[in-house]
């Protein structure tokens, strides 16, 4: 089968978004199919391989991680002529920006069949990102425009029920179906848990509590610094690592310091590779505050090295949660810090919610995940 992936974020930005595209990408691959990317180039990076397609983007105001991808340049003109050579099957949308108006309009015109995978709560994001609208109309136009883009496609995808439920609310009529990201457990095997512990300075009996991930104000890293001072009288040598970088580092990095929480935060940038692999492995709890995750794909990750995670109860983290693999909470920093108590006093606890951990992970492998998505390419076909 020939896949078109189209997707107005990508490499070399690092979010969810890119990285559940990747993922699925491979195993796509391992399985004999064709899959080609479409995506915004980025100054001074070449692309990856033949069949990831760069197209001419501009600086984003807004977000200026992000390009905005221009679909009426020359050079996104020749793709849009060199398109019909790859006899694509289906159209896979990632993004409702200007690529991914433009390639579902294209391949509407040529009657292939498409689907989108509606990754995030952008309704959520207005506050943050939008702050000259006010929130009651930006909610607005957001669930308007995500009604007209998923009801245009034949299928829409998601990640976690939650999800599926606020797109029906919307007003979304087209079939919704719930394929969460799946991890790639191999790399986990190989892991070793007391490399990045020794190498960022904790002691055999220190907690490293880990929070991984995109640093933005929608993550709500202020309140684990809240935890953090809770947890000072409970566990007086526990530190929180803040792996990930994001538009928010400078107003968290600030905030840490107003606290007074230097020596109990370290902040380590983006990981990659072994690093992020054995990151996971070496803590002792994932802690995961945000409200707006649609699937909690970190979750399942940290789980995959056997590392149960303490979160927030809300939207996709309630899915991966459901089974185990360690405590969810209201958002209320009493209870979060509790729970994280809990479990690093009580060891027997611990090693069973380890074990919890390590199941719900192994359910969802990313090649289980990848044939959830074929079946459901082969069923609008």
């Amino acid at each position: 089968m020939n896949i078109g992936i189209a997707t107005d974020t990508y490499q070399p930005r690092i979010n969810g978004v890119v990285h559940s595209i990747n993922i699925f990408t491979r195993e796509l691959r391992r399985m004999g199919h064709r899959v080609i990317i479409f995506a915004p180039a980025f100054p001074q990076y070449q692309a990856e391989d033949e069949d990831v397609w760069r197209f001419p983007s501009h600086y984003s105001a807004n977000n200026p991680e992000d390009r905005l991808t221009n679909p009426f340049r020359i050079g996104s003109l020749k793709h849009f002529r060199k398109l019909p050579e790859l006899k694509l099957d289906i159209m896979h949308t990632h993004t409702p920006y200007p690529l991914g108006i433009a390639m579902l309009a294209w391949a509407r015109r040529k009657k292939i069949p498409t689907v989108h995978t509606y990754h995030t709560l952008f309704e959520m994001y207005v506050p943050h990102y939008a702050k000259a609208i006010p929130e009651r109309i930006g909610r607005y136009l957001v669930q308007r425009g995500s009604r007209t883009f998923c009801n245009q496609h034949k299928q829409v995808v998601v990640p976690s029920r939650a999800m599926e439920k606020v797109l029906r609310t919307y007003g979304v009529h087209v079939p919704i179906e719930v394929v969460p990201t799946g991890v790639n457990l191999a790399p986990f095997k190989k892991q070793d848990p007391q490399r990045m512990r020794k190498e960022l300075g904790f002691g055999n009996k220190d907690p490293m509590l880990l929070s991984m991930g995109r640093i933005s104000g929608e993550k709500n890293i202020s309140f684990l610094f809240r935890v953090m001072e809770k947890l000072q009288a409970t566990q007086p040598r526990a530190r929180l690592v803040l792996a990930g970088e994001g538009p928010g580092i400078k107003a968290i990095q600030k905030e840490c310091q107003q606290r007074g929480l230097q020596d109990k935060v370290l902040f380590v940038g983006y990981v990659k590779g072994q690093d992020w692999v054995d990151l996971f492995a070496g803590a002792d709890l994932h802690l995961l505050a945000s409200q707006t995750e649609t699937q909690g794909l970190v979750l399942t990750e940290a789980m995959a090295a056997g590392t149960p995670c303490v979160t927030v109860g809300a939207m996709g983290t309630r899915d991966v949660m459901s089974e185990g693999g360690g405590i969810m909470v209201p958002p209320k920093e009493d209870q979060f810090a509790e729970a994280v108590n809990k479990l690093l006093q009580n060891r027997k606890l611990l090693r069973e919610k380890q074990e919890e951990a390590l199941k719900i992970a192994g359910k969802n492998s990313a090649l289980r995940r990848a044939k959830q998505l074929m079946s459901v390419y082969q069923k609008i076909l």
